[in-house]
C-alpha cells in the first residue's frame, strides 16, 4: 500500500467515517467487546454467520444468544431491513444481519424458511465447498448445478426477501442460481480466479454472470483466496480486477474475520478442518479494528470518493435495499 500524504490520510479517515461501510462475512467469535471492536473499525454493518452446518435446534440457539448479546450492547443494534442499516450509522454502532453459510439449518424444509425470516435471517449461501440438498460446491467435480429443492429455494427466498448467497457454490450453481433469481445475488467474500486459481475464487466468466444480475462480489481478506503472502495491496489488486471487468458497481467487501476461533480448541479444530491448517492474517488486514486500511489503499490508488463508498457498502446496501426492503 503507498505511503499516504497528509491530506490523503485525513481524506480517507473523512471517507471511513462518512461512509456506510459493509463487511459482507464475519465468523468471529460474538461477544460484546468484539461488537465493540466492530464499531471502532468503523463497521456500518456486517453479515454474521449465525450458522453453517448446525441443525435446527442448534440454530434457534445460537440466534437467541446473540439476541442476548446484542440486547445486552451499547455498540450494536440487529438488522431487519435496510432502513436499519441507515438507523445503525447515525447511531454510530454495528448492525449485524444474520446469515447461515450453508442450508443445513433449513433440514430440507422449505417452511422453515419463513420461521428463520420471522427471526432476523437475511442471508442463505448455498453450499459450502461440497455437494449438498441445493446443488454443488465449489469443490465438487460433478460441477452439476443446482438441484430442484435448490431452485425452489432460491425462489422461496426471493418471495421472502432473503439474500441469496453464492460465495462457496460451485460454478454451473452459481449460473443456474442466477438465472432462477428474480433479484440480485451475492458472492459475499470471494476472490477472483483469474489472479488466484482456488476453486473458491470467481472466474470472469462468473463475476460477469453475477453483474450482469445485479449481483456484487465480497472481496475477501481470508489469505489462502489471496496468494501465498499476501498484503493490503494483494487485496485491493482483487478489488481492481473487478472494476476493470465488470465496473465498480459490482464490488465491495467480505472479509471472512474468524477472530478468536484459534483460541478456542473446538473452533482451532474446525478451522484445521475446513482449510487443512491455520492462516495467519498479515499485518494490515488482520483485524477488523485495521478496516480503514482498505479505505486508505483505495484513496492511494486513486479512487474517486463516490467509488469508495460503492466499493466500502454502497454496493452491498443496493442489493439489501432491492432484496430486503
Amino acid at each position: 500500500m503507498p505511503t499516504l500524504t497528509e491530506e490523503q490520510e485525513r481524506r480517507a479517515l473523512r471517507i471511513q467515517s462518512e461512509c456506510i461501510v459493509i463487511d459482507a462475512l464475519n465468523a468471529s467469535i460474538m461477544d460484546e467487546d468484539y461488537l465493540e471492536k466492530m464499531r471502532r473499525g468503523g463497521v456500518t454493518a456486517t453479515n454474521y454467520t449465525v450458522a453453517m452446518d448446525q441443525n435446527l435446534s442448534e440454530t434457534v440457539k445460537r440466534i437467541a444468544d446473540l439476541y442476548r448479546i446484542i440486547g445486552k450492547s451499547q455498540a450494536a443494534v440487529l438488522i431487519e431491513k435496510a432502513a436499519d442499516i441507515h438507523q445503525a450509522k447515525q447511531a454510530g454502532k454495528t448492525g449485524i444481519i444474520l446469515g447461515f453459510q450453508n442450508v443445513p439449518p433449513l433440514e430440507g424444509d422449505l417452511r422453515l424458511l419463513d420461521v428463520y425470516r420471522r427471526l432476523g435471517v437475511r442471508i442463505i449461501q448455498l453450499s459450502y465447498h461440497f455437494k449438498n440438498i441445493c446443488g454443488d460446491g465449489c469443490m465438487e467435480p460433478s460441477n452439476s448445478g443446482l438441484s430442484l429443492f435448490g431452485r425452489q429455494l432460491v425462489q422461496r427466498m426471493n418471495e421472502q426477501g432473503m439474500v441469496v448467497d453464492l460465495a462457496h457454490v460451485g460454478e454451473q450453481t452459481e449460473r443456474e442460481a442466477i438465472e432462477v433469481s428474480s433479484h440480485p445475488v451475492i458472492a459475499s467474500h470471494s476472490n477472483c480466479h483469474a489472479r488466484l486459481p482456488v476453486p473458491q475464487n470467481k472466474t470472469d466468466d462468473m463475476l460477469r454472470a453475477l453483474a450482469s444480475k445485479g449481483g456484487v462480489i465480497g472481496i475477501t481478506g481470508f489469505p489462502r483466496l489471496l496468494e501465498p503472502d499476501p498484503t493490503v495491496d494483494t487485496l485491493l489488486d482483487h478489488i481492481d480486477h473487478v472494476v476493470q471487468l465488470v465496473g465498480v458497481d459490482h464490488v465491495g467487501i467480505g472479509m471472512d474475520f474468524a477472530e478468536g476461533w484459534t483460541d478456542s480448541p473446538s473452533h482451532r479444530k474446525k478451522l484445521i478442518e475446513i482449510d487443512g491448517r491455520i492462516y495467519d492474517w498479515p499485518k494490515g488486514f488482520a483485524s477488523v479494528l485495521e478496516f480503514p486500511n482498505i479505505t486508505r489503499g483505495l484513496v492511494g490508488r486513486g479512487y474517486s470518493e463516490v467509488d469508495i463508498g460503492k466499493i466500502l457498502g454502497g454496493n452491498f446496501l443496493r442489493v439489501f435495499q432491492e432484496v430486503i426492503g
